[in-house]
């Protein structure tokens, strides 16, 4: 994956993140069309940028966290 395209994936899942539409991690990996692993690595990164992201059972998506 070039430069650019984690950018624009990285960009896209913040997006879908926000808007607390992601699916589950198999949906979301396919929709963005990376591996789960590469998912878990793009989400370690943005909350290693302090990005607050947590996984939502009830809701079946990536939300921000509230604190």
């Amino acid at each position: 994956m070039t430069h650019l395209e984690l950018l624009e994936k990285t960009e896209y899942l913040k997006e879908l993140i926000e808007k607390e539409n992601t699916g589950t991690p198999i949906e979301l990996a396919k929709r963005l069309n990376i591996s789960e692993r590469s998912l878990s690595r793009l989400i370690k990164n943005l909350k290693e940028t302090h990005f607050s992201i947590i996984y939502s059972r009830t809701k079946q998506s990536y939300i921000t966290e509230e604190f």
